[in-house]
């Protein structure tokens, strides 16, 4: 069950995208999953997992929740995003009920394909956001939660925060962008040992690595995101927007795709 809330008593708080209550086939229980968006700060969207019992882990419900306040927050206006989890960010999939969810979803007569789509939706894996994502990571960070955060464009870690992809110890891959994007992003060895090994590490290291930005006091991460958020949203947008796409683009291509790039983007935001 979907359901919208709104409320003038609180300037935090702007929607409830969704109160999903889940049917589990596996072991008949409903679940709750909560994801909110709203506004802490003038043109700046907030988006908060908000699953504690469950360390935020997503399941199929709560990866279409997200991917839906992707969707809300694209049409929103707003300068800037940041996502965070509170005391954890998130830790992956629901490794317990996930599975099961999909094959439902399937046996059920939804396309395989759509199914996978509203995931990677959710974690900003074939999709771009115009607006820039900012990260604020406190606690745990792992396996979905943790390429979720690679996706983003600034990331701030509490400095207890834990990253790891712990997928090769299940048997399987991270999937969800991070085999073609984080070699890109922290290098082709130090990429490796967090996807071989599936061990944890924590924010100094990422940060030294290049994951992360800045390492903050436990706690803060949300405070220093949301002033960088704010700080981004008060730019011009055709300056903020053009950065991103020109730097997206670029990654993605040789370096002379990158100038060429670079020189078009350019020459539209000052035609602006």
């Amino acid at each position: 069950m979907r359901e919208r809330m709104r409320t003038s008593s609180s300037a935090w708080l702007v929607s409830t995208i969704a109160a999903i209550y889940h049917f589990n086939d596996v072991n008949h229980k409903r679940r709750v999953l909560m994801i909110t968006v709203s506004e802490p700060r003038p043109r700046v969207r907030l988006v908060t997992l908000d699953r504690p019992a469950r360390r935020n882990a997503l399941d199929l419900a709560g990866f279409r929740d997200l991917a839906a306040a992707w969707r809300e927050v694209a049409a929103s206006g707003a300068g800037a995003v940041v996502v965070t989890g509170g005391s954890d960010f998130s830790s992956g999939a629901d490794l317990a009920t996930f599975s099961a969810d999909v094959a439902a979803a399937i046996r059920g007569g939804e396309p395989a394909a759509a199914v996978w789509a509203d995931v990677h939706h959710a974690l900003l894996r074939d999709v771009v956001l115009e607006l820039p994502v900012v990260a604020a990571i406190e606690g745990i960070c792992f396996g979905a939660g943790m390429e979720l955060a690679g996706a983003t464009d600034i990331r701030i870690a509490g400095e207890s925060a834990l990253f790891s992809l712990p997928e090769v110890r299940h048997g399987f891959i991270a999937s969800g962008g991070s085999v073609a994007r984080l070699p890109r992003q922290i290098g082709y060895p130090a990429a490796m040992q967090v996807m071989l090994t599936g061990e944890r590490f924590g924010a100094e290291r990422m940060r030294a690595w290049g994951f992360v930005g800045e390492v903050v006091p436990d706690g803060a991460a949300l405070g220093r995101a949301l002033d960088l958020a704010e700080l981004i949203a008060g730019h011009p947008a055709a300056a903020v927007r053009g950065i991103k796409r020109a730097v997206g683009e670029g990654v993605r291509g040789t370096l002379a795709d990158a100038y060429a790039v670079e020189s078009r983007v350019s020459d539209e935001v000052l035609g602006a």
